[in-house]
């Protein structure tokens, strides 16, 4: 069976990743989206080691991640200013930064702020997010991969869906449409 193309994040939990010149084990790969649905970097939660930031492309081969990135290109995930967190969103439904120790707490807040892995409305339906679908190099999320209240699937793209207004401050919320065209009342 071919292998479907693009890259689930579901998929990259738990893997090696080659740099040029290292390779590191994650436990998380979580990628940060932009409003244009650009990832302008992913945050690498290590094994061993405190979390870091990874800006440029990330292949998947099935079983491995790689980067043509050196192992001095990787950050401290501070180097990210929590303000601009308020512009990206990530899928992190394991909730990560929950246990992530020796990392700024202003910073944990601004990524739990972040995380769209809750439900919302679209189109007068309930969806749970269940998966994001990123391309080939991690570089554009190609897809929402949702599920409404039976588990049906449904796939978003660009343009119908605005990442943004998915941000909410607590795993228990559910507000407003992700419509980018609902207007407020």
């Amino acid at each position: 069976m071919p292998r479907e193309s693009g890259i689930r994040q579901r998929a990259i939990v738990g893997r090696r990743l080659d740099l040029a010149d290292f390779e590191l084990l994650t436990k998380y790969t979580l990628p940060f989206v932009d409003a244009a649905w650009e990832v302008p970097f992913a945050v690498l939660d290590l094994v061993g080691s405190p979390p870091r930031v990874l800006a440029g492309p990330i292949h998947w081969d099935g079983s491995r991640l790689h980067s043509t990135e050196p192992k001095a290109a990787l950050r401290r995930i501070e180097s990210v200013p929590p303000e601009d967190l308020g512009h990206l969103v990530h899928y992190d439904p394991w909730w990560v930064f929950r246990g992530a120790s020796g990392v700024d707490r202003t910073w944990i807040e601004a990524a739990f702020a972040s995380n769209i892995a809750r439900p919302f409305m679209h189109a007068g339906k309930k969806l749970k997010i269940h998966d994001l679908r990123f391309d080939d190099g991690m570089e554009r999320l190609e897809a929402i991969l949702a599920k409404d209240d039976v588990f049906r699937p449904i796939e978003l793209h660009r343009g119908e869906v605005d990442l943004l207004s998915l941000r909410r401050g607590r795993p228990d919320d559910v507000e407003g449409s992700s419509s980018p065209t609902a207007k407020a009342l």
